[in-house]
């Protein structure tokens, strides 16, 4: 279990130094209380799911991938720049995260910029920041590094995505990346699978019997504090917590956007564990006024109020 004591002291002033979220229109009285509140995206391409929540102000962003595009009907790369440029439109000036689908430096650079002119003002480009050589063995493992080096040097937005640890967060930070996305789900969904039964929970991500590694056994795919600190399933929620407490120590403003979520208690949990972005499937957003005593609140309420409907 995450412990909501287990608070770095750092974050706050990080979080005061960010930009506000949450603007208050000029003349309005009421100031937004929450002016550096965390922004909210749907992880989704289907704009159908994704017009209500945004007319309902419940997001200020959409994160999209080829697997989400693929399931909101794109059979073609035209008919996905069709869909992106329709949710672009409909976001604007939120950000919107389009991936590149292609894995050489040059060729990540030109659809870069294809993808930004869809949407110059909110586009962001999602670039995988590692898993290059599992493609082929003479890839460059840098390849994620290097676009995004190359992109921050032209002034384009970009969001480091497949980030599974601190050291990958903060090498994409200090490459430029405006958001980092670590795919806190995937890490358990790995350790459920991969994790040896005889050894301690974690095994899978990290494993040190002895300090020289005699055996040449180690895994060290992630800290301690990230795989064998508590449950399996509160794995990616303290990597969060990682990040967020490297970034906070180093003033690093490069947005931690919570990727993978599986349900609405970890929203509340990534929250406490300070990161800036949810990113959410829209079918979990669609719970989060969801609760069983709202609704016999709500019953209760609306049985008393008849009263003075006379």
């Amino acid at each position: 279990m995450f412990e909501v004591n287990d608070l770095h002291s750092a974050m706050i002033h990080r979080r005061r130094a960010m930009e506000a979220v949450n603007l208050t229109p000029k003349g309005k009285k009421i100031v937004h209380p929450a002016a550096r509140g965390p922004r909210i995206f749907a992880d989704s391409a289907a704009i159908g799911d994704i017009r209500p929540l945004y007319e309902a102000g419940i997001i200020n962003g959409v994160t999209t991938n080829p697997t989400l595009l693929k399931k909101a009907g794109a059979k073609s790369w035209a008919e996905a720049k069709k869909i992106l440029t329709a949710i672009l439109r409909l976001m604007a000036p939120n950000p919107v995260s389009l991936e590149l689908t292609r894995t050489t430096v040059e060729e990540m650079v030109i659809q870069a910029e294809e993808l930004r002119k869809l949407g110059p003002a909110n586009a962001v480009i999602k670039v995988p920041i590692g898993g290059y050589t599992a493609l082929a063995a003479d890839k460059d493992p840098y390849t994620g590094l290097k676009v995004l080096r190359r992109l921050w040097e032209r002034d384009i937005r970009t969001n480091a995505t497949l980030v599974f640890n601190s050291t990958q967060a903060f090498w994409a930070a200090n490459a430029g990346a405006s958001y980092v996305s670590p795919f806190m789900g995937r890490l358990a969904d790995y350790m459920y699978k991969n994790d040896q039964p005889e050894l301690a929970p974690g095994n899978a991500l990290y494993h040190i019997i002895d300090h020289k590694n005699s055996a040449g056994d180690q895994r060290t795919f992630n800290s301690e504090y990230v795989a064998s600190g508590g449950a399996r399933k509160d794995s990616g929620v303290r990597l969060i917590r990682e990040i967020a407490a490297i970034f906070a120590n180093f003033d690093i403003h490069t947005e931690i956007l919570a990727a993978s979520v599986r349900n609405p208690v970890q929203l509340t949990e990534v929250l406490l564990a300070g990161a800036d972005i949810l990113t959410v499937p829209a079918n979990v957003l669609s719970t989060v006024a969801d609760h069983p005593l709202s609704n016999e609140g709500m019953l209760s309420f609306d049985t008393d109020a008849k009263v003075f409907a006379k």
